[in-house]
């Protein structure tokens, strides 16, 4: 197609679609007629207001990729998610087809890097007509490309004389070699820019009915209802983002199962988790995991870790405490003191859909109580059923829950309900060795060092005597004896900290009371 043909079909799209007018409109020439099927199912999802508010609608070429970006104005969660879904559907449309001349293909993925062009144009470079010819033409004459074979006859069917041909063959054997230089080895191709993955969160629809429902109500209440407002709309609106896998995530979760080397079984999950997202639009996401072993072996300091690395959101919830489900699901609207839940705190009032929450000491909820604080959870933990969670004080619109990261800790799971193990993955750690204790003391007084601004005036790692000392402790202990050790040494104006600064009465009662580490010695 040439370009003047490209622009007469774009012109034609916006003559038949007149709010495309003042849009982004230019995908590649064989694409056009699946943008043009796209726009019309588009236009079935819209109302007249989209027409009188113009919807953000840009179409482009990346990579012989057809890449889409839609926003309907105050569109609904069904809308958004449809929309979504007709995006999907055309990008993998577009990927059956060559971005040239629109002959179908095999094998196109719309997650991959690359378009995929037909078997004429797969060698080709450019999109339209007159670029084709012209870098065919200079690929031919970099020797890139073999050069067109000459026919055997003219075009009356006579035989050519090969006269000619040996002669010019002839002339060329004489010149001096002018061969091209060698091309440098292929390189892999740059991976295209990954848009930030995003949801419908809300309802903007049902927003709005909360706030008009609590205009005529006292000023208390009616306030309240806008302040939630105004916050829900300040992280989004009725969107949300998804926090995103760094680009060197494998050198992260090497980091974790150094940090963390008791933790190997939660660091393979996590690897399996991110390799599949990475594949896709990078998100960070993982089913619920329990972890289940001794106390103060370091699961909550694990899932800070990690939340901190991955720059999300994290709330920790003490189980053992709660007396309800409100914590997680909000108290009744009906109740004067009504308040929404962590869930919902946690996820309108920031810009980040997908936070680390960690349900602490989970085999210690008193479940005899009149309301069942793991109520909350059954909904919660199946992404189904949470990807329409009603918090109990806000019942006028649903949010999405769906992408929490979820991380449990227990001691043991005799007091879990089976229903709620089968929405886990239930991980058993075991307390950290004694060479695995050395190591995480080391690790936890560097970064005691690094956090600190008093951190430069200490030696950069710790003694054998005292390392092997604090081997006996749980690593919840380790931060506070270290802390009380630097203490004394500060005192005695040491940079080092000695045996003797380590508290006695410290390292033998929380020896008795943690885990027992087994260290066998030579006789």
């Amino acid at each position: 197609m040439s370009r003047a043909a490209y622009q007469a079909s774009l012109a034609a799209l916006k003559a038949e679609h007149p709010w495309l007018d003042k849009q982004v409109v230019e995908p590649a020439p064989g694409h056009l007629a699946v943008l043009a099927h796209f726009v019309g199912q588009c236009e079935l999802l819209m109302k007249p207001a989209d027409y009188r508010h113009l919807p953000l609608f840009c179409a482009t070429n990346q990579r012989d990729k057809l890449s889409l970006r839609v926003e309907l104005v105050g569109a609904s969660v069904n809308r958004d998610r449809a929309l979504l879904d007709l995006i999907e559907a055309a990008r993998h449309s577009a990927q059956q087809h060559c971005p040239v001349c629109s002959a179908p293909v095999i094998g196109g993925d719309a997650n991959a890097g690359l378009g995929v062009r037909c078997k004429q144009h797969e060698a080709t470079i450019g999109l339209f007509a007159e670029d084709l010819k012209r870098n065919h033409k200079l690929a031919v004459a970099a020797g890139l490309l073999p050069a067109a074979t000459k026919p055997e006859k003219s075009v009356r069917g006579e035989p050519l004389d090969p006269s000619i041909d040996d002669a010019v063959h002839a002339l060329v054997q004489s010149l001096p070699d002018m061969k091209p230089p060698a091309a440098a080895p292929d390189q892999p191709a740059p991976q295209a820019p990954r848009a930030t993955p995003q949801i419908a969160f809300l309802d903007a629809a049902g927003l709005r009915s909360f706030v008009e429902r609590h205009r005529a109500k006292p000023d208390e209440k009616a306030k309240r209802a806008q302040y939630i407002a105004e916050r829900i709309r300040a992280a989004g609106h009725e969107r949300r983002k998804l926090g995103e896998l760094p680009d060197d995530w494998t050198e992260l979760i090497e980091d974790f199962q150094r940090d963390f080397p008791n933790f190997a079984e939660l660091a393979e999950v996590l690897h399996d988790h991110f390799a599949l997202h990475a594949m896709g639009d990078g998100r960070v996401a993982w089913s619920p995991i329990l972890l289940v072993g001794a106390a103060g072996i370091g699961k909550t300091e694990a899932a800070r870790w990690l939340a901190a690395r991955l720059s999300l959101p994290f709330r920790v919830i003490d189980m053992a405490s709660t007396q309800s489900s409100s914590p997680l699901a909000g108290s009744e609207s009906f109740w004067s003191n009504s308040e929404p839940g962590v869930v919902f705190e946690l996820l309108a009032y920031q810009p980040l859909a997908n936070p680390v929450i960690v349900l602490d000491e989970l085999d210690k909820t008193d479940q005899q109580r009149q309301y069942d604080p793991l109520a909350a959870l059954y909904t919660l933990l199946e992404p189904r059923s949470a990807r329409d969670f009603i918090d109990l004080s806000i019942r006028d619109f649903a949010i999405d829950a769906s992408h929490v990261n979820w991380i449990a800790t227990a001691n043991s799971i005799e007091s879990i309900p089976a229903p709620l193990l089968s929405r886990m993955t239930v991980l058993h750690v075991q307390a950290p060795t004694a060479a695995q204790m050395a190591h995480i003391a080391q690790q936890i007084y560097g970064r005691m060092r690094a956090e600190s601004p008093w951190g430069g005036a200490f030696e950069p790692a710790l003694d054998e005597q005292v390392v092997d000392r604090l081997k006996g402790l749980p690593p919840r202990s380790l931060g506070m004896t270290l802390k009380r050790a630097l203490g004394k040494a500060a005192r005695a104006e040491r940079c080092r900290i000695l045996s003797e600064d380590l508290p006695q009465a410290s390292c033998e009662v929380r020896r008795s009371i943690g885990f027992t580490a087994v260290v066998s010695k030579p006789a």
